[in-house]
Parts: C-alpha cells; structure tokens; sequence
C-alpha cells in the first residue's frame, strides 16, 4: 500500500471515529478530531482559556470578552459557531467553567442556555 492510500484509508477512520464518538462522554476528545486539531494547538487553547481564568481569579473588572473570543478564533481561523462548540465542550468536561460561564453570560444565545441554568444552579 502507498502512502496515499495509508493516509486516505487513516482519513477514513478518523470520520467512523468523530461519528461514533460520544461527545457527552468525551467532549475534548470529540473536539480534537471534529477540529482536526494537533497537541500544539490545543495547548494554544489551554494557554487562552488560563490566561481569561487568571483574569477571572484577579477580580478584574470589564474583562474582554471579544478579546477572548477573537484570540480563539485567530488562533484555531474559526468562527464564531466554532468557539461557541469549543465553550461547550470545555464546560462538559469541567474545564475552565468559570471562564465559559462568564464568557457565555457575556454573549447569551440559545445554546448557552442550558451552560448558564446549570452553573448558576450550582451557585
């Protein structure tokens, strides 16, 4: 077999393994593979959320959020959808949700909702 052909036939089941993935269960795992993202990347995203979690631990005030939201979307060239799924998923998994919360409360839509019940409930 050919390189070519190792690689499609590796494309192929990464696409059986994003649709059989339980993004509930796993919700980074899920996001890794539907963003197609590599370890550096992700670090890159660990590294923004920090950065808005030490904002958050500081008490500053007037936080930016559009500035958190565009460093996402720079760094990962996404839009706004994207960092919606990426807030999402984080928050499933007990990652940062503080900085979701805030973040979601800051740009309220319909798939925030059920992100905002829940951590307020937990208030």
């Amino acid at each position: 077999m050919n390189i070519e052909e190792e690689i499609n036939k590796l494309k192929y089941q990464i696409d059986i393994l994003k649709d059989t993935l339980d993004s509930d269960k796993y919700p980074i795992e899920s996001l890794i593979l539907n963003l197609n993202l590599n370890e550096d990347k992700l670090n890159q995203i660990y590294d923004i959320f920090d950065i808005f979690e030490q904002k958050l631990e500081n008490n500053e005030k007037d936080i930016n959020w559009t500035e958190f939201e565009h460093k996402l979307r720079d760094t990962l060239d996404i839009g706004y959808q994207t960092v919606k799924t990426i807030i999402i998923a984080f928050y499933n998994n007990y990652q940062w949700v503080d900085v979701c919360y805030h973040y979601a409360k800051a740009y309220q839509c319909v798939e925030f909702h059920s992100l905002i019940a829940d951590y307020e409930k937990r208030l």
